[in-house]
């Protein structure tokens, strides 16, 4: 009976490898973060964006990759964090889960609602996607 719950620890989550390159106005979107949303409604996927604009995605841990269909994309780059207000001190609003800088990129790229952006991940591709982000 324990050896039944030791395989499903090790468990393959269809997971595959998902990187690529984020560049706006020809520059690397550095320190950033790329987020891939399964259109199916299944686990999202998210990775920083390295110095060259980088990214390999994870979903359940750093870098173990994506599930495997269509996504929606979004990049979020801000500048550093806003002092939080005093009055605001020990509350968590929504947009402070994005940071409170200033935007860095055009603010629709920072929802895959509204970014534009998509990728399809498979089983047998390269699974390598690069986005140009422009004004």
């Amino acid at each position: 009976m324990a050896a039944a719950g030791l395989v499903g620890c090790g468990e393959d989550r269809g997971l595959v490898p998902v990187t690529g390159t984020v560049t706006y106005n020809g520059e690397p979107v550095a320190g950033g973060e790329i987020l891939f949303t399964p259109q199916d409604g299944s686990h999202a996927a998210r990775g920083p964006l390295d110095d060259s604009g980088r990214y390999r995605l994870g979903t359940y841990g750093p870098r173990d990759g994506a599930v495997t269909g269509m996504h929606d994309v979004a990049v979020i780059l801000r500048g550093p964090d806003k002092p939080v207000p005093e009055a605001r001190k020990g509350q968590m609003m929504e947009e402070d889960m994005q940071g409170s800088g200033d935007p860095l990129i055009p603010e629709r790229y920072f929802s895959p609602l509204t970014s534009g952006l998509t990728a399809e991940v498979t089983d047998d591709g390269s699974n390598e996607f690069d986005f140009t982000l422009t004004d």
